[in-house]
């Protein structure tokens, strides 16, 4: 088993890679205190086993957190609910300990509006569900429509698991050749959308949407329900879309829209 400095120094590198992936995010101080509590909380529960081992008693691991109003809520559960991140976090928190994850093990995370912005976890073991074969992801219809800016073309229905977006059809260099093709090309006259600006990913695993920064100059946003959240840059993570988001790269705007019934 790791000392709890060696683990705390685990915990301090993990939230130093989350503190340059939000830099400049709206209440991303908030962020990211409560995942380093959360982790500091699961090291807690890390039990000794002797011999220089340990052991983590539970193969489910409940957060709750609360929100102080509206707007939190919407940034949180996108941040902890609707990521990813948290939960491999946990759990690599856990084999870094030299636990060996429980059979079944899952980190469930739910969002609340309540009176403060807080957090709850319980632990538990949850006996696992008989073995059934899961049924595939059945692709929601979507479509992007162009709202602000001139592209080719201005409507898109989403039938590929990627779909480039940025100026020009083709983008070429003269050392690579064809780089790249955009599905939705922006006029060379819209300046503040790069050549390669951002893509969006489908993910049959989990039947969502994504939107990706292809480390573009101007960046990317999402604007949903009057606020707007910056995609992270790069592949790594993304931006889980959801239907009626207006998607902002540069000063074009595109909205994203899903079948009814799809969220």
């Amino acid at each position: 088993m790791k000392s709890l400095d060696q683990l705390d120094s685990w915990i301090a590198a993990k939230v130093r890679s989350w503190s340059s992936r939000i830099a400049g995010a709206p209440r991303g101080g908030k962020l990211l205190e409560i995942r380093r509590d959360i982790l500091n909380d699961v090291r807690d529960h890390i039990q000794p086993r002797g011999e220089g081992k340990s052991v983590f008693p539970y193969n489910t691991v409940s957060v709750r957190i609360t929100a102080e109003d509206a707007a939190q809520q919407a940034l949180f559960e996108q941040a902890f609910a609707e990521d990813d991140d948290l939960r491999e976090s946990v759990a690599a928190l856990l084999l870094e300990a030299g636990c060996a994850l429980p059979a079944a093990f899952v980190t469930n995370v739910s969002v609340f509006e309540g009176a403060a912005a807080e957090f709850y976890i319980d632990y538990s073991n949850a006996k696992a569900a008989p073995s059934v074969s899961a049924a595939p992801n059945i692709r929601p219809a979507a479509k992007l429509t162009v709202i602000g800016g001139q592209a080719d073309p201005s409507e898109f229905v989403i039938d590929a698991d990627r779909v480039n977006i940025g100026r020009l059809k083709e983008v070429a260099s003269d050392k690579d050749g064809l780089r790249r093709r955009n599905d939705i090309a922006f006029a060379d006259t819209e300046t503040t959308v790069s050549r390669e600006h951002a893509f969006i990913r489908y993910h049959p695993e989990t039947g969502k949407f994504r939107l990706y920064d292809s480390m573009s100059q101007r960046g990317a946003s999402v604007f949903r329900e009057g606020r707007r959240f910056q995609v992270p840059k790069g592949p790594a993570h993304g931006f889980l879309l959801r239907s009626g988001d207006e998607i902002h790269l540069g000063s074009a705007r595109l909205r994203f829209e899903m079948e009814k019934g799809s969220l």
